[in-house]
């Protein structure tokens, strides 16, 4: 069993969470980069492609944006400070993942009772597929932002997993602003 540290190896010159974190992160960017090449060979190759500001809802799209930005800037605030203000700053960032959650349903929901759902063109079934998958890595961010949060870790480790999570946050948000540009704009 390979310990949970937060000192760095002298083989990798990282701890082996930071390491397994990385990790991740590239198994992550696979996925959706596959995806994202997905929608350009079948963008590329349709005779018509729907515009996605006449589809789908861009003011919603504009503020789940600038949601998302505010959750991701509280998480990486956090890393900064006590591990008490940590704690605070991330139940805050959550309020703020739950909001983008939220408004997302909200626009699922107008969007499905308009009959705009994947089943009507490829440009619905990326936006869904596309859309409901970050959803998901939005949904499993604030799993995490819980589990940090309810911990029993030292404060070294805390702050450590803080800046894990808020590193993840920036990568949500990365991901957010490509689906936003080439969907919604």
């Amino acid at each position: 069993m390979i310990p949970y540290t937060i000192d760095r190896r002298a083989d990798t010159a990282v701890s082996n969470t930071t390491l397994a974190f990385w990790l991740f992160l590239a198994s992550e960017v696979m996925l959706f980069g596959a995806l994202f090449s997905a929608y350009a060979l079948l963008r590329a190759s349709a005779p018509a492609w729907p515009s996605g500001p006449a589809t789908l809802n861009l003011p919603l799209g504009i503020t789940n944006t600038i949601v998302l930005f505010a959750m991701t800037s509280i998480a990486w605030r956090a890393r900064s400070g006590s591990a008490g203000r940590a704690v605070s700053m991330l139940g805050l960032s959550s309020i703020f993942g739950l909001a983008f959650l939220g408004i997302k349903a909200f626009e699922y929901s107008g969007e499905i009772r308009a009959g705009v759902v994947p089943a009507t063109n490829t440009f619905l079934a990326i936006y869904f597929t596309l859309t409901g998958l970050h959803a998901i890595h939005v949904a499993g961010g604030l799993v995490a932002n819980a589990w940090v949060m309810a911990g029993r870790a030292g404060s070294a480790m805390l702050l450590n997993r803080v800046r894990l999570i808020s590193i993840y946050w920036i990568f949500v948000d990365v991901i957010w602003v490509i689906i936003f540009v080439v969907l919604y704009v």
